[in-house]
């Protein structure tokens, strides 16, 4: 067989060179695209975390509004932040202003409850720890919540969680515990414990419970959150509580 010519080798030898470099920069190029597609999934925000954003900022919201001279603080959930409607001034704590004619301090973050951080897993965030980080200065303190309880936290865990909240606001004149409706987004089961608990909490301490179980609260299709006449009727029932 006939030897290959010299030009011929150089012709080899450069093609081979020149298919190795072609091969590191394809290779370069995929690690550069891998590095960027993993640097703009560390950025993005995951679901949960755009969730726990979302009802932080609802709750900073009505903090900043608050009123320095309310007579009554509101401790509640996304019910007070008045969530799947117009806002705030839809959800029941504005319509009780309006009934009682105080003004109302509301700390309402959805998707918590007495044993839920919620969206905000891992944060102290439930009733009982935004509670110690800032107990009101009003002589009327309601409590409002037991929904996320039944769906993302602990039913059996409310009566002691609520019996340390109440323990907590032993100082304050008047403290109103306002229970769950029965809400389809919730196991029957998990909801009616979690009545239970805090009717048995709130009788303990003395204080006045507002069961929504059974107050036919009309809700959004969501199956969870009161229409606004849903959110009516809840301000109507404290109200009553409160003797307007």
């Amino acid at each position: 067989m006939a030897s290959r010519s010299r030009t011929d080798q150089g012709r080899v030898a450069s093609s081979t060179m020149t298919q190795r470099r072609w091969m590191v920069v394809a290779a370069a190029v995929a690690v550069l695209v891998v590095g960027i597609g993993a640097v703009f999934l560390l950025d993005r925000p995951s679901e949960a975390e755009k969730q726990c954003d979302d009802v932080t900022q609802a709750r900073d919201d009505l903090l900043a509004a608050a009123d320095d001279e309310s007579a009554v603080a509101v401790i509640g959930d996304s019910y007070s932040q008045g969530t799947g409607l117009a806002g705030p001034d839809a959800a029941w704590p504005a319509r009780l202003a309006g009934l009682i004619g105080a003004p109302v301090a509301v700390d309402g973050m959805g998707s918590t409850g007495f044993t839920t951080a919620g969206f905000c897993e891992g944060d102290d965030v439930t009733y009982g720890d935004r509670l110690a980080d800032d107990l009101p200065e009003t002589d009327v303190v309601v409590v409002q919540g037991g929904a996320n309880d039944a769906t993302l936290g602990d039913p059996a865990g409310v009566q002691q969680a609520a019996t340390d909240l109440l323990a907590d606001l032993e100082d304050v004149p008047t403290v109103v515990v306002v229970g769950p409706p029965a809400v389809p987004a919730a196991d029957r089961a998990a909801v009616d414990t979690v009545d239970r608990g805090l009717r048995a909490a709130t009788e303990g301490a003395g204080r006045i419970y507002v069961p929504l179980i059974d107050a036919d609260i009309p809700l959004l299709a969501d199956g969870i959150h009161p229409t606004e006449a849903g959110q009516a009727r809840i301000a109507e029932l404290i109200a009553d509580a409160l003797g307007r």
